[in-house]
């Protein structure tokens, strides 16, 4: 978490909930499986991987599907 973060959740708790609750169901939706070969690409670093959870050079939840 950012200092950003923190302070807008002690600021306006409202938003920051509803990011939250964007950036966990972002997090928990299992991309589909039919069969293509899905890349994710790190939106701070750019690092490529075919895991979608966490940015292991970032540690954190970063990670975006990269276009076909």
């Amino acid at each position: 978490m950012s200092l950003m973060y923190t302070i807008k959740k002690v600021l306006d708790p409202l938003a920051a909930r509803e990011e939250e609750a964007r950036r966990r169901r972002q997090r928990e939706s299992v991309p589909d499986q039919n069969g293509d070969d899905h890349r994710f690409r790190c939106r701070v670093c750019g690092f490529v991987s075919d895991q979608w959870e966490y940015c292991p050079h970032c540690l954190a939840d970063t990670m975006n599907q990269v276009p076909p």
